[in-house]
């Protein structure tokens, strides 16, 4: 009898103890980027690259494939890399352009969109186009940039990180003010 009085005690407390605000599943957190601080420095591409910018003083280049001007700037913080890649203009602007527009293009199956952004330093013959992704792209942010008649840039955002637009938006954001800020210092060599 004391044995049933103790399990009917232990029943009721449990009862009384498990009414209160309801369970529900919590969301994955993600850890905090530590955004590096945005001081810039020349680049200092050596006298072989036909264009020169100035890059993130927490971030560092290295060629891709020698003898075709093209660079990879690692910013190794953050896990992001700008791929730059350089072609010479030969009666083909348009072709070229028209290859940079398909490959921003190409990220509509998963982007929610694409914002572009016409771009123009005329003191330095540099005009281009600036494309913002939104969603779940491969890629957050594209550019190019040409003088019209002899240079032709084309850089890529990428993360190593999978593709998820609201955990990469801090990082994302800041990538942009750095493509933003290349864009802005780029010159051309052998003018």
């Amino acid at each position: 009898m004391k044995i049933a009085k103790i399990a009917v005690l232990a029943v009721v407390t449990l009862i009384i103890a498990s009414c209160g605000e309801e369970a529900s599943p919590r969301p994955y957190a993600y850890p905090r980027i530590e955004l590096p601080e945005q001081v810039y420095e020349n680049a200092e591409l050596d006298s072989v690259y036909p264009y020169n910018f100035e890059i993130n003083e927490n971030a560092s280049w290295k060629p891709v494939r020698d003898g075709f001007g093209w660079i990879d700037i690692e910013y190794p913080s953050i896990l992001a890399t700008v791929q730059v890649t350089y072609k010479p203009v030969e009666d083909n602007l348009q072709q070229l352009t028209e290859e940079a527009h398909g490959l921003a293009y190409n990220h509509t199956v998963r982007a929610d969109g694409i914002v572009p952004e016409a771009f123009r330093m005329p003191e330095n013959e540099v005009y281009g186009i600036l494309y913002r992704f939104k969603g779940d792209a491969a890629t957050t942010t594209q550019f190019f940039l040409t003088d019209s008649t002899t240079h032709f840039l084309r850089g890529v955002v990428y993360f190593y990180a999978a593709p998820n637009a609201d955990s990469l938006r801090p990082a994302s954001n800041y990538m942009a003010e750095e493509v933003k800020h290349i864009m802005r210092t780029t010159q051309w060599n052998n003018k």
